[in-house]
């Protein structure tokens, strides 16, 4: 059985499929990176790195689709 955290993941995923979310890569860093500057005070070191981390991540695949033409 697979993360209790990624089976909801995949569960918000398929609701956002259903409501026809539009939504895209670009749109989850922009609220990322806006949920991150609000919260800013509350986090620590550990959890801004990890935050980063996902994000950097999220920027990195999506520069690449965009440069194959994906997007």
């Amino acid at each position: 059985m697979g993360h209790p955290v990624i089976a909801r993941f995949e569960a918000v995923a398929g609701l956002l499929d259903v409501q026809g979310d539009r939504s895209t890569l670009d749109d989850a860093i922009t609220r990322l990176a806006a949920w991150m500057g609000l919260a800013a005070d509350h986090l620590t070191e550990d959890d801004e790195t990890v935050l980063i981390g996902i994000g950097a991540l999220l920027y990195r695949d999506g520069l690449r689709r965009r440069l194959e033409g994906r997007l």
